[in-house]
């Protein structure tokens, strides 16, 4: 088998991502499994029971799901609608690996969220090329929204900065207002309570009008 170079740009650091794989055939999960492993992948997952996908993905962020069609209990489809469901915020590759070769087959399949099609017996080298391509799109997902996610921390930080800015200027200001009365209690006595009793009306209307305190 012709494998990938693992030093090429951009796929070195794929070698990481979770892969599911899922095929009611044994033989075929076990050959899937090796492949991948050889080519370093180290976090790969295998099941048998298209059931125990759904619960899988609850818990773990898979990058990539290698997913067969005809399968007892639930087939493909059935699988890929109950993860468009749950999985409706994220996006997921999927790669379809079947037997069925027929035009509506395919075209169900890429219509319920498969992002590539491989049909049953593949090559093995297409296959990891198709993988490691599919695995980049979603690192670059994952950048993006991590970027994304950085972005929407520092207008957080920006905010909380202006609106602290604010109430400093604003603690400013009363205080200039507050010793500018206190100066014309030095100068005239009756002035200067006049303007502390104004202040004090105004805040009694302020309240009355409904403004907080």
């Amino acid at each position: 088998m012709n494998t990938l170079d693992p030093t090429s740009p951009g796929r070195q650091q794929d070698k990481s991502a979770h892969i599911l794989i899922v095929d009611d055939n044994q033989v075929n999960l076990q050959l899937l499994q090796a492949l991948l492993q050889r080519e370093g992948y180290t976090n790969v997952t295998g099941v048998t029971d298209p059931r125990e996908v759904v619960p899988l993905c609850d818990v773990n962020r898979y990058d990539l799901i290698l997913l067969d069609i005809r399968m007892p209990h639930m087939d493909g489809f059935d699988v890929m609608r109950a993860l468009r469901e749950t999985n409706s915020g994220d996006y997921l590759p999927i790669l379809v690996l079947t037997a069925q070769t027929d035009r509506e087959t395919r075209i169900q399949a890429l219509e319920l969220g498969a992002k590539d099609f491989v049909n049953k017996p593949f090559d093995a080298t297409e296959v990891m090329n198709r993988i490691a391509n599919m695995l980049e799109v979603r690192l670059l997902y994952n950048e993006r929204r991590r970027q994304k996610e950085i972005l929407k921390d520092k207008v957080r930080e920006r905010t909380a900065e202006l609106a602290q800015r604010n109430r400093d200027l604003e603690d400013a200001r009363l205080d200039v207002i507050r010793r500018l009365g206190r100066a014309g209690e030095f100068r005239d006595n009756e002035t200067g309570m006049h303007v502390v009793r104004m202040s004090k009306y105004c805040e009694r209307l302020a309240l009355a009008t409904g403004y907080d305190q």
